[in-house]
């Protein structure tokens, strides 16, 4: 009897031995069927991203030796060789369309080469699986279980989670198994990121792939001769494109995020203790993503790394300051043109008009961290409607009086103000010359005002019709430049080139003032041409071109101009 208990004992002990050999090869996997990519294959992707409310197709084809990958639908377009005759460490190709000043837009190809120590590779979409393990473990001997059907394909579900005091990261990539390449094919990947330290939620993108296959022509995929890439310009690390435009630069690689973080700081003469640094270059690589993604997708105007890159919502408030005009103010004077007249006029207004051109602009100024746009819109309109008057001579006034002298009407120095306070102010008692007063100082100042020996009062300033393109074309070309007032967005602060266009701009929601003095047409639409006060290195020179399609980010809301 004994003797069939330690018989029965000894079957048990096999067959738990058994199943922990098939459950410990179910968690390794046969090497075979360990979850890897295959070193060929051609693809799609869609990628969701709901925190940035950004949505981009991409196609890629990839061998062990060179890729291309397609982005929205070949608008940009990214090859990478990993070596040729001429190339011996690689090369990288991106071609993507670009608008030159005069808004004619043709296709760019950029190129930088591999060295020794920076070895060019073939690029992927894909996420790397190192780390990811299949959620629920199958105890057969070759293959996991399918665990979910995922976008009507029959996935393995694999997990993949890192934490750190700062963030926490989970990551899941759902796959299927094709028999006949013997491969792994991703089908979603989801990536969810919090930052403890801030408190956000900085990522949470969602990838679809489809259309696997391991079949394509090699030479028509890769020959980037096709795509006027026989002579590109040549960059390198340190090179403009690089460093502001993000070419070449991947906000999901380390080394491409301090590289660029690195040149940023030298740019910029930025100082950060320890802590402070964790904090901008965070910002910071937000701003890279935003950058890449947007530049990527065809709407028609580029983003760049430019001064606001590591900048909190907070912080951009100091570079506006444009308070909301007192309940019932308005212009002094009337707008002097009916409706009839205004398309009377419109019928000769020119398709394109530059008041640069005719010297009725001074030189772009920086505002910087002082909240005095309303300062320097005003102050634009008054020097363009002097030098009317003025037989063209065209001098620079002092907005720095309007920081320190305003106070009484309803502004507040560098903690805001608003265009009515600054037009009423001047009323009273003129604008001085910068070269009397003395230069803006970024900060608020006592008012020297009564010191004067000569300043320019102005009679009153007029409100254009609002919500019309005839009425401020023809505001622009008879009394312009013209201050308005338009809503900035953090994609408006991040502008380089092209014609914006944001729906995320309110028409209403006015906290920055700046100045219109020009327009043009592209494709049959009207942009106006406005001039900033965020340095010269911001936008084009200082310039943003501005769609004035559906009134975006408010241009023609209250359009004002002022009268001698």
């Amino acid at each position: 009897m004994m003797a069939k208990y330690v018989w029965l004992l000894l079957g048990l002990v096999v067959v738990t031995q058994a199943l922990s050999v098939k459950k410990a090869k179910a968690v390794k996997g046969d090497e075979d069927n360990e979850l890897q990519w295959p070193s060929q294959y051609t693809l799609q992707a869609k990628r969701m991203s709901l925190t940035d409310n950004i949505i981009e197709d991409y196609s890629i084809w990839r061998t062990s030796k060179q890729s291309r990958i397609d982005y929205n639908n070949g608008y940009v377009k990214s090859f990478v060789k990993s070596k040729t005759k001429d190339f011996k460490y690689g090369v990288k190709y991106e071609i993507h369309p670009e608008a030159s000043v005069e808004q004619d837009v043709e296709n760019v190809c950029n190129a930088m080469r591999g060295s020794r120590y920076r070895r060019m590779s073939p690029e992927t979409i894909l996420p790397d699986v190192d780390g990811f393990e299949p959620e629920d473990l199958s105890l057969s001997f070759f293959r996991y279980t399918v665990d979910e059907i995922m976008n009507d394909k029959e996935c393995t579900k694999f997990v993949y989670d890192v934490k750190d005091e700062k963030t926490d990261v989970r990551s899941t990539l759902w796959a299927t198994y094709d028999e006949a390449d013997e491969a792994w094919v991703p089908v979603r990947y989801e990536v969810l990121e919090f930052n403890s330290w801030l408190g956000s939620k900085d990522k949470h993108e969602i990838w679809d792939f489809y259309d696997y296959s391991k079949d394509f022509s090699f030479r028509s995929v890769f020959d980037v001769e096709d795509y006027g890439c026989s002579s590109p310009e040549e960059h390198t690390l340190d090179s403009e494109g690089v460093t502001k435009r993000l070419l070449f630069l991947d906000s999901e690689n380390d080394e491409h995020v301090d590289h660029a973080f690195k040149s940023f700081i030298g740019a910029h003469d930025r100082q950060y203790d320890a802590d402070e640094h964790v904090l901008r270059k965070n910002i910071f690589k937000k701003s890279m993503r935003q950058v890449i993604q947007h530049n990527r997708q065809n709407k028609g105007y580029k983003l760049a790394i430019n001064q606001f890159a590591d900048k909190t919502p907070e912080e951009m408030t100091r570079y506006m300051g444009l308070l909301k005009r007192p309940e019932g103010k308005s212009g002094n004077v009337p707008f002097p043109y009916t409706e009839e007249k205004l398309d009377e006029l419109s019928e000769d207004v020119p398709k394109e008009y530059d008041l640069r051109l005719l010297g009725l602009v001074s030189h772009v100024k920086n505002q910087e961290e002082c909240g005095s746009c309303w300062t320097f819109g005003t102050t634009a309109a008054v020097e363009g409607a002097l030098a009317r008057i003025n037989g063209g001579k065209l001098m620079a006034l002092a907005n720095q009086a309007l920081v320190d002298c305003v106070w009484a009407f309803g502004a507040a120095g560098c903690d805001g103000g608003t265009d009515n306070a600054a037009y009423e102010w001047m009323m009273e008692y003129g604008l001085p010359t910068e070269a009397e007063y003395g230069p803006y100082t970024n900060k608020d100042g006592e008012c020297n005002i009564k010191n004067m020996t000569k300043t320019f009062p102005i009679r009153g300033y007029v409100d254009v019709t609002p919500l019309s393109i005839g009425a401020l074309k023809v505001a622009l070309i008879n009394h312009g430049p013209l201050s308005v007032s338009v809503h900035v967005t953090d994609t408006f602060s991040k502008y380089s080139s092209g014609i914006f266009y944001d729906t995320e701009c309110n028409q209403l929601h006015l906290n920055h003032e700046v100045t219109l003095v020009g327009y043009g047409e592209r494709d049959g639409d009207t942009f106006w041409i406005l001039k900033n006060s965020w340095g010269p290195q911001w936008g084009i020179g200082g310039y943003m071109y501005i769609s004035a399609r559906d009134n975006i980010c408010g241009v023609a809301t209250e359009p004002t101009y002022v009268v001698f």
